[in-house]
């Protein structure tokens, strides 16, 4: 498919926004890609834009499988064996520890995938029933493959095995045990003291970590958080297209050839929004971020301070320090007359300040402040938020850092005026997908916005996704049944 047929969903995209900047309907987007719920379309999902020409096979799904070890390194060279209603076939995992797609024809048909053994045979490793559409799915082995050197060993044992060193993961120390016998000793991800599974992105285990640890909540809750609001780092592949599982030819003998995206799963620090002053991982608006840095104890005032960029006058007020010396104080009044409009233009401090988005660190520290900053105004105003668990304050955090402070005590309250609804609806999924939504909840925005939200948080904030353990991870309520508890217990 080429880039005029198909479209990479982005972060913040809606089928109503896709439609319109397409030229195509909503109703065509989600017949032709076989959208069983139109409010839930995620970063990375691919959609056909035009119906498939006659060189490409129709299909229900169709699976890009990725294969990865433990520590979320690609397997290549891996022969598979892929099983679906149409029959099985046996492909090679490439460089990218990518296999063949995977197509199936009907709801009902299932994929099982096999793998070769060492010691000959195969092993089944996953069976899915996979939903409409093109998707990737990574399968992660809970092994490591390594190539052990033979070597020379003088002297007595280096090593007890009962006491092994800790090793970063994808790591091996090659060592003799207190018998004399050869020990391999490889750094895996899981298990681990935090129970915290990242695998593309254990790059950055220590920032989620620590901001969990300043925001009150488990670190697999700030994963998922991240892992919802951050684009994914992604590699382009040409490869055949296909019918029934088979190369199409040119007329010279060559396969067609068609583009495709695959996501490495890696949270990308440098993402960007077409469509607002949004970047970085948290995608941050300006004056959000701009705001958070003035906000004393919070990990980017803390380093704007740092740089020489915000400081405080002796009431406290935070004032901000231009280019070219000039300082005025920033409050919720003058913040967009005085900072956005040097953002604009181009004061090297402002921007300075800005392109912290693109800092890992302070993006993962930030989108936790920002949403423990939410839930404390919260607190204060007599919720009952003791009574939640790790996992649903995640989810809480996430509509907070969605919503803002004020809508998301409205939505708590449940006092969201309808127009303001509307807007709130059309914002995020578009004019014409609001109407549909709002007409199957009886022609009101309210009700249509309220469950539309928590469709969408239910489907982006999976805290046991990202833990090596899951039976260890709280079961979360729905986002209406916190904010329900919540509106009960208020005081």
């Amino acid at each position: 498919m080429t880039d005029s047929t198909e479209y990479t969903v982005q972060p913040g995209d809606t089928l109503g926004g896709i439609a319109s900047a397409k030229g195509v309907s909503v109703n065509d987007l989600v017949q032709l890609n076989n959208i069983d719920n139109p409010r839930l379309i995620y970063p990375g999902q691919k959609l056909l834009l035009t119906a498939p020409s006659e060189d490409t096979e129709a299909f229900y799904s169709e699976l890009w499988l990725r294969l990865t070890d433990a520590n979320g390194a690609p397997i290549p060279n891996l022969m598979t064996t892929i099983v679906t209603d149409s029959g099985s076939h046996e492909c090679m995992s490439d460089p990218l520890g990518l296999i063949a797609p995977v197509q199936t024809q009907k709801p009902t048909e299932k994929v099982q995938v096999f793998v070769a053994k060492l010691d000959g045979g195969t092993k089944k490793v996953a069976e899915v029933t996979p939903p409409p559409g093109t998707h990737q799915v990574t399968l992660r082995s809970p092994k490591v493959k390594l190539d052990v050197p033979l070597r020379v060993h003088d002297g007595g044992t280096d090593h007890h095995e009962n006491a092994p060193l800790p090793l970063t993961p994808g790591d091996a120390q090659h060592n003799r045990d207190s018998a004399g016998n050869p020990v391999v000793n490889v750094g895996v991800e899981c298990p681990n003291k935090d129970n915290l599974r990242l695998a593309a992105n254990i790059k950055y285990r220590d920032y989620v970590v620590g901001a969990a640890h300043r925001g009150g909540i488990d670190p697999q809750g700030v994963a998922a958080i991240m892992n919802a609001e951050a684009a994914k780092i992604s590699v382009s592949k040409s490869v055949p297209i296909l019918r029934h599982g088979k190369p199409i030819k040119n007329k010279d003998g060559s396969p067609k050839m068609h583009t495709v995206h695959i996501s490495s799963g890696e949270w990308d620090p440098k993402s960007a929004s077409s469509k607002s002053s949004a970047r970085g991982m948290t995608q941050f608006l300006d004056g959000t971020w701009i705001t958070v840095a003035t906000v004393a104890g919070t990990f980017l005032n803390d380093k704007a301070k740092e740089k020489g960029w915000v400081a405080s006058d002796p009431s406290g007020h935070a004032i901000f320090k231009f280019a070219d010396g000039t300082t005025k104080p920033l409050t919720a009044k003058n913040l967009s007359s005085h900072v956005t409009a040097r953002a604009q233009a181009n004061d090297s401090n402002v921007q300075a300040l800005l392109d912290l988005r693109e800092d890992a660190e302070c993006a993962i520290y930030t989108a936790v402040d920002y949403a423990k900053q939410n839930m404390d105004t919260l607190g204060k105003k007599g919720y009952p938020l003791s009574g939640l668990n790790s996992s649903e304050k995640a989810k809480l955090m996430y509509a907070s850092h969605h919503l803002g402070p004020s809508d998301v005590q409205s939505f708590v309250d449940e006092t969201i005026m309808e127009d303001h609804a509307k807007l709130l609806l059309v914002t995020q999924v578009g004019d014409a997908r609001a109407k549909t939504l709002a007409t199957a909840a009886g022609n009101l925005y309210v009700p249509a916005h309220r469950q539309w939200l928590n469709d969408f948080i239910e489907a982006k904030i999976t805290p046991k996704a990202f833990a090596c353990n899951q039976d260890t991870v709280p079961v979360a309520r729905t986002l209406l049944e916190i904010t329900a508890e919540l509106k009960k217990g208020k005081v």
